[in-house]
């Protein structure tokens, strides 16, 4: 899309969110009297409202990206919170070199969501800076309107409060700094230094399209919950170009579905597609939307969406560095260019496909690991339609009902096969870790009486 096009259409995006908040809020009765929990629960889901924006329209938020902003956002937000959650811990014990010290108002009695608020706006800014600043004005905003609907501003009172959620979010921000190859991830998204490895079968990075690799030291990033050998990846079959093999069955079923690709099959690649730098959300945001529907849906308490926040992100943070250090590892080539050198010289799939080796899928690690998390939260047997792409006239965007999260991520497992840039046994390897990820995230306690996992 050209960048006077996605300039005009973020600006757009941008106040439209911001009236609807305000809408949100006149509707719901928050900008009158309400109880601290109430109005913290509605600057969480704003400001994450506000990050899916940004995500899309901020060069190099590419899916991992992403997925490690929404973690340190989210880890910000929770432990600016704690003096308001009495029973919760901090994860200082979980992250080895993150200290909450000289807070300036450990001592005093904090505003929630003036602190709440503070910190988000603190931390956003921080991930963002390098934002146009139509984006960097939408946080402003966005902050004060906050501070205007649930009056934040009145006294000494609020000044603390706002201290406070600067302070915890600069130092979860100076945490961020010490992850070097994570940090800044955003400002060198593609290595020309990165050589592939020459072998039959293996992903290539610049020919022949001159397509540099995506994030190939991703793997080495410092993961939150799940070390990586905690979960250990499992290798793709055997490569071959033989007829017949299980390896070329694979390929033959992406080329198969894709010659008489029907009105439902196209519905659910483009619905699920969320891969097109400043066109659509990441993987990873698109996660980040159904947990915004499902708290505005739900409507749990405050503690209950704090932690909804904090254990998705870290789930979609964690997979994403599981998921590109598989990738990296096995270097497997994409389904385009196995059918055009075996199948068919003129085989396009429907979309792109991306910089990076296919296996495992990261759609569908990043589907199961925050489906799991919120099954945990809401039971697997949840209704939903997503209406994440609703009115958009760009692709099919039509919203889609689901009976479970599981279902949704298995649906966006699929979407990547019949999309044309997935093998099958990608999309099961990215559904087997993701699992297992958002699983170990979701029991992790959070209560101060019990045990850290690690």
């Amino acid at each position: 899309m050209p960048y006077m096009n996605r300039k005009l259409l973020f600006k757009a995006g941008a106040w439209l969110l911001l009236c609807l908040l305000c809408c949100q809020c006149k509707s719901t009765g928050w900008n009158k009297p309400a109880t601290p929990e109430d109005q913290a629960r509605a600057i969480c889901l704003g400001w994450n409202n506000l990050l899916l924006e940004l995500e899309r329209n901020t060069p190099g938020y590419r899916p991992p990206v992403s997925a490690r902003m929404f973690a340190y956002v989210a880890l910000s937000a929770y432990e600016t919170a704690l003096p308001a959650l009495p029973g919760c811990r901090s994860l200082e014990k979980d992250l080895p070199g993150f200290q909450k010290t000289a807070l300036p108002t450990e001592d005093q009695t904090l505003n929630l969501p003036a602190s709440l608020n503070a910190c988000y706006a603190h931390i956003v800014a921080r991930f963002f800076f390098n934002a146009e600043k139509t984006a960097l004005a939408q946080i402003d905003r966005l902050e004060k309107l906050y501070k205007n609907e649930f009056r934040l501003n009145e006294n000494e009172y609020f000044t603390y409060s706002e201290k406070y959620g600067k302070a915890v979010a600069e130092q979860v921000w100076q945490y961020s700094m010490t992850d070097s190859i994570g940090h800044n991830g955003y400002l060198y998204n593609y290595d020309r230094q990165y050589q592939s490895p020459q072998c039959k079968g293996c992903w290539q990075s610049a020919e022949p399209d001159r397509i540099y690799a995506l994030l190939p030291n991703w793997g080495k990033v410092r993961t939150f919950i799940v070390p990586l050998q905690a979960v250990p990846s499992q290798p793709p079959m055997p490569f071959s170009e033989k007829p017949g093999s299980p390896f070329y069955t694979e390929a033959m079923e992406v080329f198969s579905v894709s010659q008489t690709l029907s009105k439902e099959n196209k519905w659910i690649a483009e619905f699920w597609s969320d891969d097109l730098e400043g066109f659509t959300l990441t993987p990873a945001g698109r996660w980040i939307s159904i947990v915004n529907q499902v708290i505005e849906k739900t409507n749990p308490d405050f503690e209950t969406t704090l932690q909804v926040y904090l254990k998705t992100s870290l789930a979609l943070g964690d997979v994403a560095i599981h998921c590109w250090a598989s990738k990296y590892q096995y270097n497997l080539e994409r389904p385009q260019a196995y059918i055009q050198r075996i199948i068919d010289p003129n085989w396009l799939p429907l979309h792109g496909t991306p910089a990076f080796p296919a296996y495992p899928s990261g759609h569908a690690c990043f589907g199961a690991a925050v489906a799991t998390v919120l099954a945990h939260f809401f039971g697997d047997h949840y209704t939903l339609e997503d209406r994440t792409h609703q009115d958009r006239d760009e692709f099919v965007s039509t919203p889609r009902s689901f009976r479970s999260f599981s279902e949704m991520a298995r649906e966006n497992a699929l979407s990547r096969i019949v999309g044309g840039v997935h093998y099958r046994m990608d999309c099961e390897e990215g559904l087997r870790i993701g699992q297992i990820i958002g699983q170990k995230i979701a029991v992790l306690p959070l209560q101060s009486s019990k045990v850290s996992l690690k």
